[in-house]
């Protein structure tokens, strides 16, 4: 059947970004190279290429959770669908999916984890930032990074989220999970999740501009795995951390307000983030905590951070167990609410192995603020809720990544003959499939999936972990589905 949809006039787009540097805008384009989904045959890199692109269309679709029907309608304006759900599967690129007010869950139709397409923004109140318009709710997706996850929203590239609250009150639930892509992020407030608003890992490089963060359970956002965001003008408050910063990690995090949390930003592992004009304040335990092999940039001799540090309860900074010298010129900050070496000078400590901001490039979307203007879209557990992190000492803090299911009830059937004894084992997951409807579930839980034959049975091959745990929590969520799911231990 085809869908009528609602075109609005031709126009055209460039690729453009904004620098850290206060008050400087620079036009430009973005390479993203997104690894396959869990580590299995690798795929080239995507990338973008200078210059300007021509749309010939950009259509219009229109949700309405109370006055839509996704049966009768046809996503006009006259006749809306109900649900945003039956929007994406009708959608395509160079479409926005506009939202009426209202709340958007499972009792109005709506099926989740919300899966974006590539090209396709979905839109509803950009003037006060989602309140009247309500994404309410998660269901299992499968991380190539992490496993299993509870998730609202599932991010794509060339796309964008403006104008909506997004809340999961799932057990360890995510309101917008990027992985990999470079979605656009503005003007959406996301709260009341029981694990974190928004997590980015993989290669990800979002831009996440203007939305406001609160009483999320454990983390406004986590940014882990090679990520490297930019996080801008956002509000970040009354949660356990603000930013939660890990593994190698480089956001760059400019002219936020991170304030009123358990403590306001943790950078470990090897994360190398750049932080510029943000204000860190009145926060209950420490301002910026470092540890491990964490090594931000907040300011050098010749590019002053200009964060300020304010009424933070225990430390502005507290980089107690941090192991490596790190630089913090230029703050409004005093050395008697530093608690470890920090180099204030910003001369001996070499800065963070991160993109400088006038390099640090994602793609901005411009949204619409009535129906009739045309937007620009971008080229390019039952464990009860925790806070991702535990007290080592009295000054410092680990963080825990997130969490894939534990291995209760999980079927481990591991091939005969195979044995797991190197330091560096990995986990194969495989599913069993009898016929091309289970093949199509398992593509549609896992697009790089691939068939194979194991043990002379047909089986599709849905990835390969480092982590046991991982790769349990895969096999219960295919198991869930009614299919049969089994680990193989590799070398």
């Amino acid at each position: 059947m085809i869908v009528p949809q609602k075109s609005v006039n031709t126009l055209s787009f460039s690729i453009l970004s904004l620098t850290v540097a206060v008050g400087v805008t620079s036009t430009t384009f973005l390479t993203t190279n997104i690894n396959s989904v869990f580590a299995q045959v690798s795929r080239g890199g995507e990338q973008i290429l200078p210059g300007e692109k021509s749309i010939s269309q950009v259509n219009q679709l229109f949700v309405n959770p109370s006055m839509g029907n996704d049966t009768t309608g046809d996503g006009s304006e006259s006749a809306p669908w109900q649900t945003i759900t039956q929007a994406l599967e009708a959608s395509q690129s160079n479409t926005v999916i506009i939202l009426s007010s209202g709340t958007y869950n499972a009792k109005t139709g709506e099926v989740f984890p919300l899966i974006l397409k590539p090209g396709v923004a979905i839109q509803g109140d950009i003037s006060n930032k989602g309140k009247t318009v309500i994404i309410n709710g998660g269901g299992e997706y499968l991380s190539r990074s992490f496993g299993g996850q509870n998730v609202a929203i599932v991010s794509a590239n060339q796309t964008s989220l403006s104008g909506v609250t997004v809340t999961n009150s799932n057990s360890r639930g995510y309101g917008l999970w990027i992985e990999s892509s470079n979605i656009v992020v503005r003007d959406n407030t996301f709260t009341s999740s029981t694990q974190d608003g928004i997590s980015v890992t993989g290669e990800g490089t979002p831009s996440i501009n203007k939305n406001h963060f609160v009483r999320n359970g454990a983390n406004g956002i986590t940014i882990s795995g090679n990520a490297r965001p930019e996080i801008r003008e956002n509000i970040f408050q009354e949660t356990g951390f603000g930013i939660n910063i890990a593994q190698n990690a480089s956001p760059v995090v400019v002219a936020n307000q991170i304030q009123n949390n358990r403590s306001g930003v943790i950078i470990q592992a090897n994360a190398t983030p750049l932080f510029r004009n943000n204000v860190i304040q009145g926060n209950r335990e420490d301002g910026l905590v470092v540890i491990a092999q964490g090594k931000p940039d907040l300011g050098s001799s010749y590019d002053p951070g200009r964060n300020i540090f304010r009424n933070n309860r225990r430390y502005d900074i507290n980089a107690k167990a941090a192991k490596l010298l790190f630089s913090a010129a230029g703050n409004n900050l005093v050395s008697s609410r530093i608690n470890g070496k920090v180099d204030l000078q910003g001369i001996t400590a070499a800065t963070a192995q991160n993109p400088s901001p006038q390099r640090t490039l994602t793609p901005l979307i411009r949204t619409i603020s009535n129906p009739n203007q045309s937007p620009q879209l971008p080229n390019n557990q039952a464990d009860l809720p925790q806070f991702n992190y535990t007290q080592l000492d009295s000054g410092a803090i680990e963080f825990v990544a997130p969490q894939a299911a534990s291995r209760r009830n999980s079927l481990n059937l591991v091939s005969q003959g195979s044995t797991a004894t190197g330091q560096n084992v990995r986990y194969r997951v495989l599913v069993l499939v009898a016929n091309q409807q289970q093949q199509n579930l398992v593509s549609s839980l896992a697009s790089d999936a691939f068939s194979t034959v194991w043990q002379n049975r047909r089986v599709m091959q849905v990835g390969v972990f480092g982590s046991q745990d991982n790769a349990n929590a895969v096999v219960n969520t295919f198991n869930n589905r009614g299919l049969r799911a089994v680990i193989e231990p590799v070398d």
